[in-house]
């Protein structure tokens, strides 16, 4: 009996030392392999990146291991200083560009990249009496360069690494609501919809995965899958539309052109 117990111990903790355990962040889904498995089953789909990380005394590193390449790692162990995070893509390094169309009052519309600086007017009124030297705002409020934003050419570019160390934004975080921000567009939190060009409007939106795909991937006129449509995709197209106008079309001219966009790495998925 004491023979058999001690097999079993032996042999479940021969399995533990040889399982690592990688969390997602924000989703906090687990992965949980061993010595006899291989990197690939971490990954749902290409726009993944597992990322092991390794603190030391004095600095920090990480590497990557991506979908392409993932047979060719077996899980090695993780020691106490180091764990591992699931990442999606885009992530820095990446710099992907999407096809953006947008119809305002059945007017097309070209978004530019917004003063990132704006001063906030007093509520009721101006301080004369009440403060010494009043400025003629109340407040500054600020945007940031987060890596997601447009050259006034109709197209998205994305390329985390742009933006300050602590403002990078990857993975789903990236999304259309990142790029309204950069351009001036606001939503309204009493349900009025997004303001643009001074009057909220109720937007559509239709999103293709590529320029060249004959079907949409996806489109909604809810205002919260709207803000949160993910911008992975290299040479994808955002069409969006308000209430007053037809959904726009995706012309030959505009296949040839954001085709001319190039991306970094050459190798990045297509889904």
């Amino acid at each position: 009996m004491k023979f058999h117990f001690t097999l079993f111990l032996a042999v479940f903790l021969l399995i533990y030392i040889s399982t690592f355990h990688i969390i997602q962040v924000p989703y906090s889904r687990s992965y949980y392999f061993n010595a006899f498995q291989n990197m690939c089953g971490a990954f749902d789909n290409k726009m993944m990146v597992a990322r092991l990380t390794t603190e030391g005394p004095f600095s920090t590193s990480y590497i990557d291991y991506f979908p392409e390449n993932c047979s060719l790692f077996s899980p090695p162990m993780v020691y106490v200083n180091q764990y591992w995070t699931v990442k999606t893509r885009p992530i820095i390094g990446d710099h992907i560009h999407l096809l953006i169309k947008v119809m305002i009052d059945n007017k097309r519309i070209i978004f530019r990249d917004r003063n990132m600086t704006e001063p906030i007017p007093y509520e009721h009124y101006h301080p004369i009496d009440t403060c010494v030297s009043p400025p003629t705002y109340a407040y500054i409020k600020k945007w940031y360069h987060t890596g997601i934003h447009t050259h006034c050419d109709s197209v998205v570019h994305v390329h985390p690494w742009s933006a300050p160390q602590q403002l990078r934004v990857e993975g789903r975080d990236a999304n259309l609501g990142m790029f309204f921000e950069s351009v001036g567009v606001e939503r309204s939190t009493l349900g009025k919809g997004f303001l643009i060009n001074g009057k909220y409007r109720k937007l559509h939106m239709t999103y293709y995965k590529n320029v060249d795909n004959k079907k949409y991937s996806f489109s909604t006129q809810n205002e919260l899958e709207i803000m949160m449509l993910w911008l992975v995709d290299h040479h994808g197209v955002i069409l969006i539309w308000d209430e007053y106008s037809t959904m726009p079309e995706i012309t030959e001219e505009d296949k040839e052109y954001i085709k001319s966009f190039g991306c970094h790495p050459l190798n990045y998925p297509i889904r």
